[in-house]
């Protein structure tokens, strides 16, 4: 049996930056090209980012979804496993 989503979605919101996967849910107020894209079924890789936010809270993370302009919020996705770290671009 599967958990509900809220659950699911709750006990694995990333706690690092790296690539994931993910179902996006809902589009941040800004995100107009996320009107059309979500709720999405299907499971995508995305980028969490170290925002700069204050440590422990939502905006401490943000999430680049490809081919979106605007980043989103970890609380507006169902997450799936960790894929890789975030590479150093040197």
């Amino acid at each position: 049996m599967s958990l509900p989503a809220s659950e699911h979605n709750a006990s694995r919101m990333p706690t690092k930056p790296g690539y994931y996967w993910a179902k996006w849910r809902i589009a941040t107020d800004e995100t107009h090209e996320g009107d059309e894209l979500t709720p999405c079924d299907d499971w995508e890789i995305v980028q969490v980012n170290d925002n700069g936010g204050e440590p422990g809270t939502l905006t401490e993370l943000s999430v680049s979804v490809h081919g979106v302009r605007e980043t989103q919020w970890r609380d507006q996705f169902v997450w799936g496993s960790y894929v890789a770290p975030l590479c150093n671009a040197a």
